[in-house]
């Protein structure tokens, strides 16, 4: 019974959520990957002694290989999902979706989900972690590289990145694009806490009182609510993505609270309200002094 738990408690360590649509650059399910697998990219950067490339982990070196062929085509304007899967979703987090054009000198915001990203109490699995994005419509047509980042609430970082392409517009209605997964099905609440610790990386996700916690998922649904959506800003004057957790002298928030993104761009999903949202600090690091 304790050998079994101790695997699975460091099994835990050291896989935990990773894009799964559209499939990023070396990942498993990649239809043009031909190289071995990365089995890290549901690692948080510079985990367990290894010093990871950024962005996009190192990968940008495929574009314009077969393996950094686009895996999904959007027009611009339309209405798109993106999901993530893995072995430990951390009891939520906050992420950011964002799209660079430039080959990815800049990664410029097309949503932010502050809180409950991944879905605290909806698993690991990709169907119970489907998030809706507009792209924005003035955004390059022509391939381009779309990438999702993840702050976990312990401190970590975490980002992939896939190749996409943006075709002519055809309106804010577009219907998803082939390959998306079913809408969120809602599975059993996650333990109460969990404590992990394997190979130097160490996880504490500790979930607040059951009462607040219940008292949130009632009222909530314990899914994210309240959508803002600002005036249309063309996709150039978008803010970069937060980076933060990577040795850079911006830190986010260790475990008492989900991000609050600085800079969040015109299209923002708040989450379930079960952890207050904080801003990462110090400012001057974070790029909002």
């Amino acid at each position: 019974m304790k050998a079994t738990l101790l695997l699975t408690q460091i099994t835990a360590v050291l896989a935990h959520m990773q894009l799964t649509y559209p499939p990023p650059f070396a990942a498993e399910n990649n239809p043009h990957r031909t190289d071995p697998a990365d089995e890290h990219l549901d690692y948080p950067y510079n985990c367990c002694g290894r010093q990871d490339i950024f962005p996009c982990r190192g990968y940008l070196k495929l574009l314009g290989t077969p393996q950094g062929a686009s895996v999904a085509s959007w027009p611009a304007g339309s209405q798109q999902n993106f999901n993530m899967s893995g072995i430990g979703n951390h009891y939520g987090g906050s992420c950011q979706v964002s799209f660079s054009v430039d080959q990815g000198k800049t990664f410029l915001v097309a949503k932010s989900y502050e809180g409950n990203c991944p879905h605290r109490n909806q698993g690991n699995d990709a169907s119970g972690q489907n998030f809706d994005f507009t792209v924005p419509a003035d955004i390059n047509t022509g391939d381009v590289i779309f990438a999702w980042t993840w702050f976990n609430r312990e401190q970590e970082f975490y980002m992939n990145c896939a190749a996409v392409t943006i075709t002519p517009g055809t309106g804010a209605g577009a219907a998803p694009a082939a390959g998306a997964s079913p809408s969120p099905v809602k599975q059993a609440p996650t333990v109460p806490s969990s404590t992990y610790s394997s190979n130097g990386c160490a996880c504490t996700c500790t979930q607040p009182p059951a009462a607040r916690a219940l008292l949130q998922h009632k009222r909530a649904g314990g899914v994210n609510v309240h959508h803002k959506r600002a005036d249309p800003v063309p996709f150039s004057k978008r803010p970069g993505i937060l980076v933060a957790d990577i040795g850079n002298g911006c830190l986010t928030a260790r475990t008492t609270a989900e991000v609050k993104y600085p800079n969040p761009g015109p299209d923002v999903a708040q989450g379930d309200g079960e952890y207050p949202l904080s801003l990462p600090l110090p400012p001057d690091k974070c790029g909002y002094a």
